[in-house]
């Protein structure tokens, strides 16, 4: 059965503000075979998988999607045209795990993604027409800045800093077009510096000095591009390499949410 042009308009009225209720009829398409009005999808076990509405094939108003198992997945907000969306996406827990903006299908301004285990905020990113620029911030549960990394154009350019959970600097560094370029600052936790150095196109390049916690040089090292420039200072490589695994640490980054985990098949 087809809609008529005063139901669907209709049914697009009540999506636009509330879900419908129960007596709406579902799933209704136009003569040209475009989706029109209150849509429902279900699991094989039953379950709901979304619930929305459509105008010429493209969702407007509230979406939600939910787990085969039942719970909330995401709640979608569309414009009228279908074009743009604000996006909360939750795990399974019931706890939110990233909220943004869609613009054409694409990231834009700013998302955030949250902790699976206590809902905290993990970190901040923000887009440009799926491109990201500008600053991304991770955080610790405390709230405090862990990272700090500009982007232009999707690369890594700017600066990137990280942070003690104190809110003191762990490391000051510089990134440009995704490589590391200037002066290189690694901290301990009492504000001494640890090491000092530069990089040259991602190559540690010059000499680099290495302190202990109470502020005194332990040694230094003369790097070209990345190479030692003595055979005598082979020796103190390995130790080198023991104050670098404190840089490639994980920080803890999860993995975001992406569009697709939420809305895989089609509507």
């Amino acid at each position: 059965m087809k809609k008529t042009v005063l139901s669907i308009f209709l049914s697009c009225v009540v999506c636009l503000g509330t879900f419908a209720q129960a007596d709406t009829v579902f799933n209704q398409t136009d003569n040209k075979g475009q989706k029109q009005g209150y849509w429902k999808k279900h699991y094989q076990n039953g379950k709901l998988q979304y619930q929305g509405c459509f105008k010429d094939n493209k969702p407007v108003g509230e979406m939600r999607r939910y787990y085969e198992t039942g719970e909330l997945q995401a709640i979608m907000n569309f414009n009228a045209f279908g074009t743009e969306s604000y996006v909360k996406m939750y795990y399974d827990t019931g706890l939110i795990s990233a909220e943004g903006k869609y613009s054409g299908g694409k990231k834009d301004s700013t998302w955030r993604y949250y902790s699976y285990y206590t809902g905290t905020l993990l970190s901040e990113e923000n887009y440009q027409k799926g491109i990201k620029n500008g600053t991304q911030r991770s955080f610790y549960p405390n709230g405090k800045i862990s990272e700090e990394v500009e982007y232009a154009d999707d690369i890594k350019h700017g600066a990137w800093n990280q942070y003690f959970d104190d809110g003191k600097p762990k490391l000051t560094a510089t990134y440009m077009n995704n490589r590391l370029n200037g002066r290189y600052t690694f901290y301990y936790p009492n504000n001494v510096i640890m090491m000092l150095g530069a990089f040259n196109d991602d190559k540690k390049h010059g000499t680099w000095v290495f302190y202990g916690d109470d502020g005194k040089e332990k040694y230094r090292l003369n790097y070209t591009l990345g190479s030692l420039n003595s055979e005598d200072e082979q020796k103190l490589i390995e130790m080198d390499r023991e104050y670098f695994k404190k840089i490639d640490e994980n920080l803890g980054k999860v993995e975001e949410p992406t569009i697709e985990d939420f809305f895989k098949g089609p509507f």
